[in-house]
């Protein structure tokens, strides 16, 4: 029995250092984690900031990395192009104070048509540089300093475009002159007056020379000299509208209306051929010309368009018959 005992001993003592070893092994893996309640601290600032919960603590510097304090520094002589308007100043206050005109400073800072500025807004009291682009008027300052950048490759450009511009208007310029003569050419043709002339629409009512012309605003018909007793004839086919003397200045006298526009009248006639309403004919006699007092025989011969007396010599053929 004594024999049975002895060997328990030192195995329950090797149990016993095992389990204490295995206690002090789980206590060694749990301290290097966090607790709950920090990493609950820090899932709360990084939803204070802005950033979600998974975002890890190398990700935040991004957020600020935004270089808006390089834009916002504006260079010595910006600041003197530009004004933050202050309480109580109005656009044409700021225009006296920087010594510019107040339709200018609208115009350079797009300001509405009443010239309302506001308090805190950036204005541009300079003319703008060439080549550069105006502070727009309700941007603050950052996107003052951010704009100019983009419309300066802009000049670039388009002085490397001007010389292909310029050369091909020379082009341009110089080969009109070869077609230059051509308008000269086609303006020889200024005979259309006497085209005008020989296209008459009329016929001579008698034959004679002409002693009386047309003179606008002082003689509204010519008047024809001929043998007297000459017959009459219609300068062209219409219907008689008139045939008596009961108008003052005219004696007997015959009026034709050849169409809605044109009337002939054929006055100080010696004796009347026609009467009114009947249909005549071009060269048809119509009367027989009459004599003044002295026995000289005329022919006082009108013509009128659309109302107003027109220059009968106009109307009618270069040759008489």
């Amino acid at each position: 029995m004594r024999t049975l005992r002895l060997p328990l001993a030192p195995r329950v003592c090797a149990m016993a250092i095992a389990a204490a070893s295995v206690l002090m092994l789980g206590a060694c893996t749990v301290t290097p984690w966090q607790s709950s309640a920090q990493r609950g601290d820090d899932a709360s600032v990084a939803e204070s900031a802005g950033v979600a919960s998974s975002t890890t603590a190398t990700e935040a510097p991004i957020e600020t990395q935004a270089p808006v304090v390089v834009a916002e520094v504006p260079a010595s002589s910006a600041t003197a192009d530009f004004y933050r308007v202050k309480a109580g100043d109005t656009l044409n206050r700021i225009a006296a104070a920087h010594k510019q005109r107040a339709a200018d400073i609208a115009a350079w800072n797009k300001l509405p048509a009443s010239g309302t500025v506001k308090v805190g807004q950036l204005l541009r009291v300079a003319p703008p540089v060439q080549g550069l682009a105006t502070a727009p008027a309700a941007a603050p300052a950052k996107s003052v300093a951010a704009s100019p950048a983009a419309p300066v490759t802009a000049p670039a450009a388009s002085a490397s475009s001007a010389p292909a511009v310029a050369s091909s208007s020379a082009r341009a310029s110089s080969t009109p002159s070869a077609t230059a003569p051509a308008p000269s050419a086609s303006t020889k043709p200024t005979p259309a007056p006497a085209a005008a002339r020989t296209n008459a629409r009329l016929a001579w009512p008698v034959s004679g020379s002409v002693i009386t012309p047309f003179a606008a605003g002082k003689s509204r018909s010519i008047v024809i000299a001929c043998a007297p007793g000459a017959p009459v004839k219609a300068a062209a086919a219409g219907r008689v509208m008139y045939a008596g003397s009961g108008m003052k200045g005219y004696g007997k006298l015959v009026i034709v209306k050849h169409d809605a526009h044109l009337i002939t009248a054929y006055g100080r006639n010696g004796r009347l051929l026609v009467k009114e309403g009947e249909t005549v004919k071009l060269g048809q006699q119509i009367a027989t010309s009459g004599a003044d007092a002295t026995g000289v025989g005329a022919l006082l011969f009108e013509v009128r368009e659309n109302g107003k007396p027109v220059d009968p010599v106009a109307q009618l053929p270069r040759k008489q018959p």
